[in-house]
């Protein structure tokens, strides 16, 4: 629990991980990472950042050492893991970072910080990290096998999908399941960001109830991207896509099993509809699978091309896509929240995806709901959702209704709330 604090105005010092930020492109998870910094501080909480051995920005913090160093300190780091040590992590202040990130103030590192242990019998072992910040919480943004010592810890477990849909991942699932089975055992406090996820949590795992509480995620758009005129973001699409305004669908997110793109580009092209499905995102894994109908339809189109991949774009092209598509489609097999059904709200376009799960939670009555499992489902979906206008103008309606759910000032309430039960 919190030390000698009376509440959440007490000016708590709070160390968020910079793993996903850290990264060379952006994630859901550094979105979240994010916001929630941004969210405490407004909430006045002295808010720092830890990251490994890089950060993001264009500079790392280390310099790029011998390969014959990195590996014997990769050796090293094996038998830590081999052999049970007290010792905890050297983490210094770095008063030369060139990397910024609103809300916070102070910014550490520390040498294999989110590292998980290698070997089977320590997959449940945690690095413990020295709390030479002296903060009152470390809220992990993801789960990892670190803890804060001295301070209290809270993790946000966003999903089960390793555990929920084993297929769909590349995770060890036996050292996942150890990894959360101790999350679950030791936090001070569980976040999570749906219902849905909140009650796969108790499903699998023994925690009480009062132990985990879903604050669910605040969705931000630019004000600058947003209040970009209609009349631009038509002529930008044209120019960088060759896309007219309001005749296209779109996804956006990973291409891998999860999203199920693949069952949406059978739904799209058997749909009969003459305008394109762009397809926006990185490759994830099992690619081929997922792309197998697209490239099909590229060596045989019959026609014009109706689906356009667009494996990355800025996000300035990502919300104009957003403002400028017919509607967007996202027909997930598994979420633990789903940033685009709100992004689609808040840019008040038309939204279709999946009738299950956190899907269907946080899309309410804004979207049409499709059974993801089923192409005929989706097709259908998708065929309503282009051919109806009076059906578009009703979720658009709705949508900015239910957003509302998800502004940043709702956000920080239960923020808040989850905040006070560490008294």
């Amino acid at each position: 629990m919190i030390r000698d604090k009376n509440s959440v105005s007490d000016r708590w010092r709070v160390v968020i991980d910079g793993k996903n930020l850290a990264l060379s492109q952006g994630t859901g998870v550094a979105t979240y990472a994010r916001s929630l910094c941004r969210n405490l501080a407004a909430l006045d909480l002295d808010v720092h950042l830890l990251y490994g051995d890089r950060a993001a920005g264009p500079t790392p913090w280390f310099k790029k050492r011998p390969a014959t160093v990195r590996y014997a300190e990769r050796l090293a780091k094996l038998v830590s893991d081999a052999v049970p040590t007290k010792a905890g992590h050297n983490v210094l202040y770095d008063s030369e970072s060139r990397y910024r990130l609103d809300g916070v103030s102070q910014y550490w590192r520390a040498p294999y910080v989110f590292d998980r242990p290698s070997l089977p019998l320590t997959w449940d072992r945690f690095q413990s990290i020295r709390n030479v910040m002296q903060a009152d919480v470390a809220h992990w943004t993801y789960p990892l096998p670190a803890l804060l010592s001295g301070a209290a810890n809270i993790y946000t477990l966003h999903d089960l999908v390793p555990l929920k849909l084993p297929e769909t991942t590349l995770d060890n699932k036996r050292a996942y399941y150890a990894m959360i089975r101790k999350i679950t055992q030791t936090a001070d406090l569980i976040v999570t960001v749906s219902e849905q996820s909140k009650a796969d949590i108790h499903a699998l795992f023994d925690i009480a109830d009062g132990r985990v509480v879903n604050t669910y995620q605040d969705v931000d758009i630019p004000d600058d991207l947003l209040g970009e005129g209609m009349d631009h973001v038509a002529v930008t699409l044209a120019a960088d896509f060759g896309l007219e305004m309001g005749r296209f669908l779109l996804f956006y997110g990973a291409v891998e099993p999860k999203k199920n793109v693949g069952r949406l580009i059978e739904a799209h092209l058997s749909s009969g509809l003459d305008i394109p499905l762009v397809v926006a995102g990185k490759d994830g894994w099992l690619i081929e699978n997922e792309l197998r109908a697209y490239h099909a339809h590229l060596a045989n189109p019959g026609g014009p091309l109706r689906i356009l991949r667009l494996p990355y774009v800025t996000r300035a092209q990502l919300v104009r896509l957003t403002r400028g598509a017919l509607a967007v489609t996202f027909p997930s097999i598994y979420e633990g929240f789903g940033l685009p059904l709100v992004e689609a709200m808040l840019c008040e376009t038309p939204l279709l995806t999946s009738n299950q799960g956190a899907m269907k939670e946080i899309a309410g009555d804004a979207a049409v709901l499709v059974d993801p499992y089923d192409v005929a489902s989706i097709r259908e979906g998708l065929k309503r959702i282009a051919t109806e206008p009076t059906l578009r103008a009703d979720l658009v309606a709705a949508g900015r209704i239910r957003a509302e759910a998800f502004s940043s000032a709702a956000y920080r309430e239960r923020l808040k709330d989850a905040y006070a039960r560490l008294r």
